[in-house]
């Protein structure tokens, strides 16, 4: 019985989860540059009387296409650990660029693919994110706001209920350092913001008993 309900808390962590990673890129990378990132966070929820964010990981590979557009790919860590294999697939466009201000517009358009082996079940949403951001500190950091939208093509839920949230909102701002070929950055999201997060099984730190507040560190190594 108690594993029963460790395993129904896992799940019901995991859905939510499964909507959401800190922002891949922001920047593109300059053209024929790698980089490899391992990202650790999640969403906010009360454990007892602390608050304390998920300790949910993710690695992520991308390659410069050209100094404005950058391709990447990402293995969920955690997912994987249930059962879920899980990964995101897209490409960082440069929409403007202004270098004398140091201000600059991207787009990500990507596909979240997840495969549950225990049951055989594959889904996938489309994801689009837009990011501004702007530098500071000698051009060795810059801060960044945005919006990541998935969208959810199915017309039923869990339990055969009606889908009511096509689109689920997630805005999210950020801070990056990046000296040399490192790179360092903490991002806080609000995830589902237009979905209501109770009755659930997890205790979320919502707003207004809405979506989850999220909390990502993201450490990348370019070359």
């Amino acid at each position: 019985m108690i594993r029963f309900a460790t395993y129904v808390v896992c799940i019901s962590l995991l859905i939510i989860s499964q909507r959401c990673a800190p922002s891949r890129f922001v920047k593109p990378l300059a053209k024929k540059e790698n980089a490899l990132a391992l990202n650790l966070g999640g969403p906010l929820i009360h454990y007892g009387k602390a608050v304390t964010p998920l300790p949910l990981t993710s690695l992520m590979y991308g390659r410069g296409l050209s100094n404005s557009t950058t391709a990447f790919g990402s293995l969920h860590l955690t997912s994987a650990l249930f059962g879920n294999f899980q990964t995101d697939l897209g490409v960082c466009q440069r929409l403007y660029k202004h270098d004398s201000l140091g201000f600059g517009i991207t787009v990500n358009p990507a596909i979240n693919l997840v495969y549950d082996k225990w049951e055989g079940n594959f889904r996938a949403w489309p994801q689009l994110d837009l990011n501004i951001y702007k530098d500071i500190i000698h051009q060795k950091g810059f801060v960044y706001l945005g919006l990541t939208n998935w969208f959810e093509l199915s017309s039923k839920k869990a339990h055969n209920e009606a889908q009511s949230n096509h689109v689920l909102i997630n805005p999210h701002l950020g801070f990056s350092y990046n000296p040399k070929k490192w790179s360092y950055s903490i991002e806080c999201k609000f995830l589902e913001m237009n979905r209501k997060n109770v009755p659930n099984v997890v205790d979320y730190v919502g707003i207004n008993q809405r979506g989850a507040v999220g909390i990502y560190l993201n450490v990348m190594r370019k070359f």
